[in-house]
């Protein structure tokens, strides 16, 4: 299971991801498949690129049966709540109530793979305009709206930044009885992730340009 953050304000580099792969998991990629938001799948063209790009909807019963057939599985565990959170130039990333796709990993008895996207909070200027609306949509139906402005003024061209993908190592999780981890185990195993994400970020920031930035977990 990969696991990506930051969401940034769009996901669209994900696709770009799909072409280095094969470089970097060369036994599982053409075994990835995308966890997409449940809300892309009822909007035309939206869907079909989703299926194109081999999402598949994020729902646990579709996760667990794609791994069941032999899938790995790729996930932007902050979603939309990290999505409207995201502020220009800040590293931040919605986490801490995000335990959903490490129950998963313990259940099925897969590593994680912590991944770190440097840049993407950087493709558009935000702004907190309308906030609470919009988080009461986020919330409430799914619909996340963010506020921004990227290149020539654009909502959907971002600022022409270097962006940079890093994976730490593999986390391998113990559970007492297979298949039914206990809440202090996916506790444990959560806090796990969470310091190698820290980790993995602060020894890549300085290499791409970030050394005087702080990762900030919500």
């Amino acid at each position: 299971l990969i696991a990506v953050f930051p969401h940034g304000v769009a996901s669209e580099y994900r696709i770009a991801m799909d072409g280095m792969m094969h470089e970097i998991f060369p036994n599982v990629h053409d075994k990835v498949v995308v966890l997409t938001a449940s809300v892309l799948f009822a909007i035309p063209l939206v869907r079909e690129l989703a299926l194109w790009t081999g999402c598949v909807d994020a729902r646990k019963s579709v996760a667990e049966k794609a791994i069941s057939l032999g899938r790995s599985i790729l996930v932007l565990p902050g979603g939309e709540a990290e999505q409207i959170r995201t502020i220009y130039q800040k590293e931040r990333v919605y986490l801490k109530r995000r335990k959903g796709f490490i129950k998963l990993a313990l259940k099925n008895g897969i590593p994680v793979v912590p991944s770190y996207l440097f840049g993407v909070n950087d493709y558009y200027y935000t702004s907190n305009i309308l906030f609470q609306p919009r988080l009461w949509l986020q919330k409430n139906m799914g619909i996340c709206i963010p506020m921004v402005m990227g290149l020539y003024g654009s909502i959907f061209c971002p600022f022409s930044i270097p962006t940079t993908i890093v994976y730490g190592e593999p986390l391998s999780f113990t559970v007492k009885e297979k298949g039914s981890p206990t809440p202090e185990e996916l506790d444990a195993a959560h806090e796990q992730f969470c310091t190698a994400l820290k980790h993995l970020f602060d020894h890549h920031k300085k290499d791409f340009g970030y050394g005087d930035r702080e990762l900030e977990i919500l």
